[in-house]
């Protein structure tokens, strides 16, 4: 028996991009293994070393979607800003990401919907919501300890209302694309949080 190839990084990042174009045409339901591995010029044997199923697939994809953010944020040094300015970088980093994500924001809605038929899709978004949580909760923290924040808040309620307004923003544009500059209703609804969180 050959010995299985040892699985490559870039060819994982060729097979979730293909089945990434796939699934925004076609949607998860219709989408096929088949489909996949043709957009990516690959053998559906070849393609069956990377990933068993598409269920696979689509939790990888989830991973690569929602982690980027949340590494992205891990990543932003701001310990010597005030946490009210750490917060605006952050948005404004979620705004840059934005003009990438939104060609795959169908993608990202039906993993949305498929969390509540899939335990495993779902346990995956918990995990991103809750690291989202932590990351978030104790820059707030912070800026409550430093007088900057009201000492009224919740960080971990406010965290999640953080999310909450990011996420439901990209929600309504995907419901009405014509209704909103999303990126100025982005900006508005930080900036309103962070008007809340101003110790007076």
């Amino acid at each position: 028996m050959s010995p299985r190839p040892d699985v490559s990084e870039e060819r994982r990042a060729q097979i979730l991009e293909s089945a990434i174009k796939v699934f925004a045409r076609q949607g998860f339901a219709n989408a096929r293994m088949d489909d996949v591995a043709a957009e990516a010029g690959l053998s559906k044997g070849l393609l069956y070393w990377y990933f068993k199923s598409k269920d696979e697939i689509v939790i990888a994809i989830a991973h690569l979607l929602f982690g980027g953010e949340l590494r992205k944020l891990q990543s932003l040094s701001c310990a010597d800003l005030p946490a009210g300015q750490c917060l605006s970088n952050f948005i404004e980093m979620f705004i840059a990401d934005m003009r990438l994500m939104l060609k795959v924001t169908p993608i990202i809605y039906e993993l949305y919907a498929l969390a509540f038929r899939n335990q495993v899709v779902r346990e995956v978004m918990r995990a991103h919501l809750r690291s989202f949580v932590a990351i978030v909760e104790p820059i707030l923290q912070r800026g409550i300890d430093s007088g900057e924040f009201t000492s009224g808040i919740s960080p971990h309620q406010t965290a999640l209302a953080i999310g909450a307004s990011l996420e439901g923003t990209l929600l309504l544009w995907a419901y009405d694309p014509d209704s909103m500059q999303v990126e100025e209703q982005l900006r508005l609804g930080g900036a309103f949080i962070l008007k809340g969180l101003k110790n007076a």
